[in-house]
């Protein structure tokens, strides 16, 4: 579709991360088997919420900033304009979120002190829910899609309110799979925030990436799943086609992590780490963090001639990171190629293409001159 709003690209992006639930997949512990059908039932409703919210962003209360606007400079207020109308997608799992948090379920209905939800619409909780203004539009999308909310007129709710309650008549069961996903998706978000405090070199095991590291609820059902039964590399697999990925490129980073497993001393939660060194990252880019071409410069030279291109070329931009300056920078890297110096940055300056398989011998041999591999 055409957007006019930067919101209605997110929506249809979000929905787009809904992949159909196999049929099959490891439960954790205590769930009942029919929890897969009912959770493919809440799939595709959500996914079709989301394309809803594509179509007509202001029946959901989202920030309408214009698609026009790029705001590419990351300290720009177009910045955060734009960030801010494509964050707005949240609302409704952050609504159906404090729904299932405010109450308990009975007899397929989810039973909701108004106090407690009202009070929980304020509340922010860092990377895993932000607050929620006009909620009722949100309520109203749910009744249009088949939910029933008992005294709910499409306003917000009178004083005179202390409880109601929320059905889907349809499919009964949908209210306690919301219920019991909510619960598990919470529980994931938290441990994944412990672990975040703990010192990454304390980890010695081949661990798998956190899901959906960069966005709010997702109907995803790893969350309710027994992860360690599902394989790292169809993790992955579905990790990047929930995120729109090729095929090719999946193919790449699958056979990229399987070549890992060859090194005892290499970690892997996403990106790959010796200890707390971050090594590669491939996430969006696929980048080898390299700081010492000049050691191992002639058997660079050796290798396939599509590598050359990172070594062949300055890349940096000479930004006043951390008061950096055109002289002098902490994170600017220098090697000589073909007899001509370089420089570039320790972020982001090799960039290697990420879709032939048959490269991947290379990167890690370079990955192996650089850090003496094990």
């Amino acid at each position: 579709m055409e957007y006019r709003y930067h919101c209605q690209h997110a929506a249809e992006a979000t929905a787009n991360t809904i992949l159909p639930v196999p049929e099959k997949y490891p439960l954790a512990d205590g769930l009942p088997d029919d929890f897969r059908e009912h959770f493919s039932q809440l799939c595709v409703l959500m996914k079709n919420m989301y394309l809803d919210m594509a179509k007509q962003p202001s029946a959901y209360g989202l920030v309408l900033t214009d698609y026009a606007l790029q705001g590419t400079d990351s300290q720009s207020k177009e910045r955060g304009l734009v960030l801010k109308s494509r964050n707005s997608v949240n609302r409704l799992p952050d609504t159906l979120f404090r729904l299932s948090q405010s109450g308990e379920v009975c007899n397929h209905q989810l039973i909701i002190s108004l106090p407690v939800f009202k009070e929980s619409l304020k509340q922010t909780e860092s990377c895993i829910v932000s607050p929620v203004s006009k909620y009722h539009l949100i309520l109203s999308r749910l009744v249009d899609f088949g939910f029933t909310i008992s005294d709910f007129n499409g306003k917000p709710f009178g004083k005179t309110i202390n409880s109601f309650t929320v059905e889907y008549p349809d499919m009964p069961e949908l209210i306690d799979t919301l219920k019991t996903f909510c619960d598990y998706w919470y529980e994931y978000k938290v441990r994944q925030s412990q672990r975040a405090l703990k010192d990454r070199s304390s980890l010695t095991y081949k661990g798998k990436p956190a899901l959906h590291y960069y966005s709010h609820m997702n109907f995803d059902f790893r969350f309710t799943a027994d992860q360690d039964k599902i394989p790292t590399q169809e993790w992955i697999r579905y990790e990047l086609k929930s995120q729109g990925c090729a095929e090719e490129r999946i193919g790449f980073l699958v056979a990229f992590y399987e070549y890992s497993l060859k090194y005892t001393d290499v970690m892997y939660d996403g990106n790959y780490f010796i200890e707390s060194k971050r090594i590669a990252q491939v996430h969006d880019n696929f980048i080898l963090k390299l700081k010492n071409p000049d050691n191992y410069i002639e058997e660079i030279a050796a290798m396939p001639k599509i590598l050359h291109d990172c070594f062949a070329k300055s890349s940096c931009r000479f930004c006043n990171f951390q008061g950096a300056t055109r002289e002098h920078c902490k994170y600017r890297l220098h090697w000589t190629y073909n007899d001509t110096s370089q420089t570039g940055c320790a972020f982001a300056s090799f960039a290697f293409p990420d879709t032939d398989v048959n490269l991947v011998p290379y990167y890690w041999r370079l990955l192996e001159l650089e850090y003496g591999l094990r």
